[in-house]
C-alpha cells in the first residue's frame, strides 16, 4: 500500500520509553511529527498495540529457505521481500567462511543490491563473518575456509566492498589479528569477537587496538568457569563490549540473559536472528547454504549436535526477552532497532520514532505479534491483508 502521507495515533515505543497516546505524523517517507493531537478531525490509524522503530538485523544469514552466500539477486530480492513481515526495516547481509572468490563474489553482488535501491528491508551493509575466526569454535563454519588473518587479504576485500563492510566477526587471538583491527578500526569497521578461544587477557588487550564487540554472545566461544576466564566472561565484565544476543531460548537461557542485561545494561546489547534461512522450513534434514542441517523444534544443527545458527526472527526475539527475560518493552525495542543502527552508521535517521528520521516503523499487537511494517512512509506489511 502506498501513502505519502497519513498520521499514526498510539502508544509510541521508542528511545528507552513509552509515550502513550500520541500522533506521527509521516510524509513523503519522513516522521514529520510526533506528539499529542492538535486537532480534533485528523484521519489517524488508529494503533491498538505499539508502535516502534522498525528492526534492524545485524547478524542475519537466510531466510525463508534463502541464504546470502548463495549469491542469487532473485534469493536476496525474496529475503528483502520477506524481512518486513518480521519487523525487519533494515539489515546487514552475514556471511560465513568461505573462499576467498566466493567472499569477493558475495560483496559484489551486495554493491549491486545497494545500487539498485528497491524495495522491501533496506540493505545497509555487510557483517563478514569468517573466514578469520579459530577452529576450536567454528561452530557451523566449514574448516577447509578458516583462515588466520592476512592484511593484503583484508585490505583487497575492504577495497572491493567499498563502505559497505559495518562489521567483520574474528578471533582476536589468531596471529596477525591485532594489525587487522588496526586497519578495520581505522576504515571505521566495528570489529567483533566471534568464533573464538580468546582468553580474558586477550580480549582486554584487543580491545585496546579497537576491538568493541562480541558475535553471538556465550556462543561459539569459551563457557563461563570461575577459574579460566574466557571471552565469555570478557563479554560479561568489559563494558567496552557490546554484545549480540540470540534471544530464542536455545542459544542462550532466559536467566543467562537476565544476567548479561544486569551487567551490561540496555545500551550494550543488540538483538539479532543469526537466522539461517530455515525459519518457515519444517523438522527435518535440509540443504541450506551449502550444509546439511537437522531441524527440530526450533533448534537447527549439524549432524554432529553443532548449533548452525537459528530458525528465529527478531520480532521473536522481542517478544522472548520481554515474556521470558523480564525485559521492558521500551528496552527491548530498543535493542532491536536504535543500537543496531548505532553499529550500521544510521542512528541520525533511523532506529527511533523522531522528527526528521525516516518513516521505518512496525507495528506491533498486545501480544507483540506484527500487525503492519513500514518502510520510507509505505505500509510494506500488513498481517490481515
Amino acid at each position: 500500500m502506498m501513502c505519502n502521507h497519513f498520521y499514526l495515533q498510539g502508544n509510541v515505543v521508542t528511545n528507552k520509553r513509552i509515550d502513550k497516546n500520541m500522533i506521527i505524523e509521516i510524509k513523503d517517507g519522513k516522521i514529520i511529527f510526533v506528539g499529542k493531537k492538535e486537532k480534533e478531525d485528523l484521519p489517524c490509524y488508529q494503533v491498538e498495540g505499539w508502535i516502534c522503530p522498525g528492526f534492524i538485523d545485524t547478524h542475519i544469514h537466510g531466510l525463508n529457505g534463502q541464504d546470502f552466500m548463495d549469491c542469487s539477486k532473485e534469493g536476496f530480492y525474496r529475503i528483502q521481500n520477506g524481512l518486513p513481515s518480521f519487523g525487519v526495516t533494515s539489515f546487514l547481509s552475514t556471511s560465513r567462511a568461505a573462499t576467498l572468490e566466493d567472499i569477493k563474489t558475495f560483496l559484489l553482488l551486495n554493491k549491486l543490491i545497494v545500487a539498485e535501491n528497491r524495495g522491501g528491508a533496506r540493505l545497509l551493509g555487510i557483517h563478514l563473518e569468517g573466514p578469520w575466526i579459530n577452529q576450536k569454535y567454528k561452530g557451523a563454519q566449514k574448516a577447509e575456509y578458516i583462515l588466520d588473518p592476512a592484511i593484503e587479504e583484508v585490505k583487497s576485500l575492504l577495497q572491493m566492498a567499498g563502505k559497505l563492510i559495518k562489521i567483520v566477526t574474528l578471533a582476536p587471538e589468531l596471529p596477525n589479528s591485532t594489525d587487522v583491527i588496526q586497519l578495520l578500526k581505522e576504515k571505521k569497521v566495528a570489529i567483533s569477537a566471534g568464533h573464538t578461544d580468546a582468553s580474558y587477557e586477550e580480549m582486554e588487550m584487543a580491545i585496546q587496538y579497537g576491538l568493541s564487540r562480541v558475535t553471538h554472545c556465550f556462543n561459539g566461544m569459551g563457557p563461563l568457569t570461575h577459574r579460566n576466564l574466557t571471552a565469555a566472561f570478557a563479554a560479561l565484565d568489559l563494558q567496552e563490549l557490546h554484545c549480540e544476543l540470540i534471544a530464542d531460548g536455545i542459544h542462550v537461557h532466559s536467566k543467562i540473559i537476565e544476567l548479561l542485561y544486569r551487567m551490561k545494561g540496555v545500551d550494550h546489547l543488540t538483538l539479532i536472528s543469526d537466522c539461517t534461512g530455515t525459519n518457515q522450513l519444517p523438522d527435518g534434514c535440509h540443504q541450506i547454504g551449502g550444509k546439511t542441517v537437522y531441524k527440530s523444534g526450533g533448534k537447527v544443527s549439524l549432524a554432529n549436535g553443532s548449533l548452525a545458527g537459528s530458525s528465529l526472527t527478531l520480532d521473536k526475539a522481542v517478544q522472548y526477552i520481554i515474556q521470558k527475560s523480564r525485559i521492558p518493552i521500551e528496552e527491548a525495542v530498543q535493542m532491536a532497532s536504535y543500537n543496531p543502527a548505532v553499529v550500521c552508521g544510521v542512528s541520525e535517521h533511523k532506529g527511533r520514532i523522531a522528527v526528521g528520521f525516516d518513516a521505518d516503523v512496525v507495528i506491533l499487537t498486545n501480544d507483540l505479534e506484527v500487525e503492519s511494517t513500514i518502510i520510507d512512509g509505505n505500509f510494506v506489511f500488513r498481517r490481515n491483508d
